[in-house]
């Protein structure tokens, strides 16, 4: 492999990681609302980018703790990559958007240290022949338990992209 390759290979590996998490992996990865899928994109967020970032950055003579902050200060464009995300899912249930019943299988308290705590549903519901799982919503109200029928508007492109509507803040 000759220098001015191995120079270019970790920022090569970044941008086309970036790509990747932005372009090529699919709908069902980003919207998926349990299981070991949801977990890829995190990782390679707030993990494989800042390690590809470090590694891209080494051979520019940089001081070390500059360095560091700027791999710290990376992870931070996790926000906007939320945003753009949450932004396209709304845009994708406005186009795409049916309705379906779902019924509520995970009712729950979530406890935090620092901060209010949290009542969190979660429902399941049936596309076609296969059933799907929202993501685990906030109940502001606390008025969904266990067994309750709510109403899923899910994207008929990505079942997996889903709302409650009953939770929606219209």
């Amino acid at each position: 492999m000759n220098k001015k390759f191995q120079r270019l290979l970790y920022p090569i590996l970044y941008i086309g990681t970036w790509l990747t998490i932005l372009f090529l992996i699919p709908n069902e990865v980003h919207y998926s609302g349990t299981g070991m899928l949801r977990w890829v994109v995190f990782g390679l967020i707030f993990f494989i980018l800042p390690f590809l970032l470090y590694k891209s950055l080494t051979p520019i003579s940089i001081p070390e703790n500059a360095r560091v902050a700027i791999i710290f200060a990376s992870v931070f464009l996790g926000i906007p990559f939320a945003i753009w995300l949450g932004n396209r899912a709304e845009t994708e249930l406005l186009q795409n958007g049916n309705r379906t019943q779902g019924i509520i299988v995970k009712a729950w308290e979530q406890h935090y240290k620092s901060r209010q705590d949290e009542w969190l549903v979660q429902a399941k519901y049936r596309v076609g022949n296969k059933y799907f799982r929202t993501s685990s919503k906030t109940d502001d109200k606390r008025t969904l338990s266990e067994g309750d029928t709510v109403t899923v508007i899910y994207s008929e492109r990505t079942p997996q992209l889903s709302e409650i509507q009953e939770l929606t803040k219209e």
